[in-house]
This record gives C-alpha cells, structure tokens and sequence, in this order.
C-alpha cells in the first residue's frame, strides 16, 4: 500500500510538473532608455504597490469583466528611474511600448501614465478575480476606461521606453 501512495504521489508530481503548474512566473524585460533595464521578477513586481481594479470592454467574442490586481504601470517605470529624470518635465519625452509573447504591441505616452499629467490607471496585472494569472494566462496589460479589449495586451513579456 506505501509503494502505491508513493507512486500516486509521483505522478500528480509529475502530471502538475508537465503542465507548467509549478513553473515561477516568468519575469518582464524592462528594456529602452530613461530608465534601468533588465529583468523585472515576479518577486519585483510583487513588491509594488497593487492596485485592484473592476474593468469591463467588448471583444470579438462579446463582454469581458474582470477584477484585476497588480501594480500600475507608472510604479513599474518610476520603481526603474522614470521619475528621476534630469530637467523640467523630461519623462514627457517618452513613450512606451508594450509587448506581448505573440509579438503584439501598443504605444503609450508616458504622459499619459504620469500621475502629474493624464494620470492613467493603466495596470499590469498579475491576478484577475482573486487568482493569479502569471502561470495561466500571463500578465495583462489593464487599461480602464477603454471600451474595447484592444489595448488589453496578453502574456505581457516586455515593456520599452522610447
């Protein structure tokens, strides 16, 4: 009977294992000028403010609602050096891209993310209705406000500043 406990146990190890279950959530590549580049970890991430916010939008397949959590965008930049910037107004220079593990992409202003500018809540996600999403779906860039899903970017592995 042990040894059969013991196998059983290796093959739900095994099983959640093979189905990525139990991989660390991936980071995200902080890339461009005005700020530090490199890899942001999860740990990092984590370590931001979050914020939870209720969001609706139409996409091709109709309504989709959620509830999301993690930092806002603007903390990610500001936490690699956005913010301190030499000159009057500086980090209006920029924009950014973010990018998605299928390859795409949406342009913001960094303007509009500047809590002293346009102030936008745009958020990258990292749980959706009270469980994280890193492993299942990847992060999500969460864009309150907007009507459609477009900007709404999946499996967000990179951000760049212009």
């Amino acid at each position: 009977m042990k040894i059969f406990v013991a196998a059983l146990a290796l093959v739900v190890a095994l099983s959640s294992f093979a189905t990525g279950q139990d991989k660390p959530p991936h980071g995200i590549e902080i890339a461009g000028v005005a700020v530090t580049t490199g890899v942001m970890s999860f740990d990092e991430l984590s370590s931001l403010p979050a914020v939870e916010q209720n969001v609706r939008y139409q996409t091709s397949k109709g309504e989709e609602r959620g509830r999301y959590t993690g930092p806002l965008l603007w903390s990610i930049l500001q936490s690699r050096g956005i913010a301190e910037l030499p000159g009057h107004n500086e980090q209006l220079k920029h924009s950014l891209v973010v990018e998605g593990r299928d390859g795409y992409r949406i342009v913001f202003s960094v303007g509009e993310i500047d809590p002293s500018f346009g102030n936008a809540p745009i958020q990258l996600a990292t749980g959706r209705d009270g469980e994280p999403i890193a492993n299942t779906e990847g992060y999500r860039l969460v864009v309150p406000g907007d009507k459609r899903g477009a900007r709404y970017v999946r499996d967000v592995v990179k951000i760049e500043v212009q």
